[in-house]
């Protein structure tokens, strides 16, 4: 109870806060170095979402996509990704009429903005933004993580969001960032060695293993809150002060990943093609081997950096003689994607990835109407079970509702039961 008053105190004060945005850096400050002991402070467990969950991938049908103001994008990107989407943006109370001239000056659609109150510390909504997840009884939710920088207006952000889009929030205390994590949406994640180390539950500081030795305490949350039975943990082949998965690997499919590629001169060769083999050698959900792509990073150019946004990949380019090369890569491993470049102030560690997160199709389900106990069969069963929504026996979730409300008058009755029956006998 004192952890929810304490959050709850933290966004009253984001909502209200009228003081100027203070940049902080993608990594650590000085002063939160040393105040690193407060990121075990910010975090809170609630129950698990209902089970089996399933983590929802980068890739999967998207409604919008997660910024903020003071922008990390330019408004031109923001504007492409308006002509799609709904952009939810992250401002402060003082600042959304800035927000708002930014992006109407440029030409965005606003019609498809929304924006969320309260303040944040930084424009990295990858690394501090919602994970969601579908639970067992169909529904979409937030199951937020402690995010691994001692900054409460950023770890606030995925709280901020259920409340903004009406939507379940779970808190899984484990230590993580968006920008150290993929997952192929059924089961399968990846991230670097952080993943452990920084929850000190692990006891390991192993900075070189490929993979790490499995650590229960995470492992554990992982599947229970999230569904993910198959967790590849590597060392982090940039060697680099982030250590984030998103700066060399990339899942791209349920059976495609993308993994960056530098010549044997450059000093990082080795320790990649040592992950690279790793993941060569792991199996996709549905037991086949991972088509893996390889592009070309000489320079540490973050190509890997990349936002899936539906039919759209945004793929940061670096006005370099490898652009076009990183592109083709793209197009070759996802032919029916637009492949779209944009520059920006970015860098081998930090690029559009790391400042957009997408927000899931909260109205979509892989469910065909009429499949109200969700068992990929539609007969009799569903009858059974739609006749006992009807009747108040049993409470049909919000997905449920939506599958068996077939006349799409926002309630289930006896029309509902006939047009199933109808259905089924054809």
């Amino acid at each position: 109870m004192v952890n929810y008053i304490v959050l709850s105190l933290l966004l009253a004060l984001s909502i209200c806060s009228d003081t100027d945005v203070v940049e902080l850096p993608i990594g650590f400050t000085p002063e939160e170095w040393d105040n690193r002991h407060l990121i075990d402070e910010m975090g809170y467990r609630t129950d698990p979402p209902q089970a089996p969950v399933r983590n929802i991938a980068e890739y999967e049908p998207m409604q919008g996509v997660l910024i903020r103001y003071p922008f990390g994008i330019s408004t031109s990107l923001i504007r492409e990704m308006a002509e799609d989407v709904v952009v939810y943006c992250l401002v402060s109370s003082n600042q959304q009429n800035s927000a708002y001239n930014s992006m109407n000056n440029a030409g965005v659609n606003m019609n498809n903005v929304e924006f969320i109150v309260g303040s944040t510390d930084s424009y990295w909504t990858r690394d501090y933004g919602p994970w969601w997840v579908v639970d067992g009884n169909g529904d979409i939710g937030i199951v937020d993580f402690t995010y691994n920088r001692p900054r409460p207006n950023d770890n606030a952000a995925p709280y901020k969001v259920s409340q903004h889009l009406d939507v379940p929030y779970f808190s899984s205390d484990v230590v993580s960032t968006g920008g150290n994590y993929m997952t192929d949406g059924n089961g399968i994640a990846a991230a670097t060695q952080i993943a452990y180390t920084e929850n000190s539950q692990c006891g390991t500081n192993d900075q070189s293993s490929v993979p790490l030795s499995p650590c229960a305490y995470v492992d554990n949350i992982m599947y229970d809150y999230y569904g993910i039975d198959t967790y590849h943990v590597v060392a982090d082949p940039n060697d680099e002060y982030i250590d984030h998965i998103d700066c060399w690997g990339k899942y791209l499919s349920s059976s495609r990943m993308l993994i960056r590629e530098v010549p044997t001169s450059h000093p990082q060769y080795n320790d990649i093609e040592e992950v690279a083999n790793y993941f060569e050698n792991t199996l996709t959900a549905s037991g086949s081997a991972w088509e893996v792509f390889r592009v070309y990073t000489p320079n540490d150019q973050p190509y890997t950096n990349s936002l899936i946004l539906n039919d759209k990949v945004f793929v940061p380019i670096m006005n370099s003689q490898w652009d076009d090369d990183a592109l083709e890569v793209y197009q070759a491993a996802m032919p029916d994607h637009e492949i779209i470049g944009f520059t920006g102030s970015w860098q081998s560690t930090d690029a559009l990835h790391c400042r957009v997160k997408g927000i899931p199709d909260l109205n979509y389900t892989s469910y065909a109407d009429g499949d109200v106990n969700m068992d990929e069969s539609i007969d009799v069963l569903d009858v059974v079970l739609l006749v006992n929504f009807v009747l108040g026996a049993v409470e049909a979730s919000s997905t449920q509702i939506q599958i068996g409300d077939s006349n799409d008058d926002g309630i289930l009755n006896i029309l509902d039961v006939i047009s199933l029956v109808n259905q089924i006998t054809g």
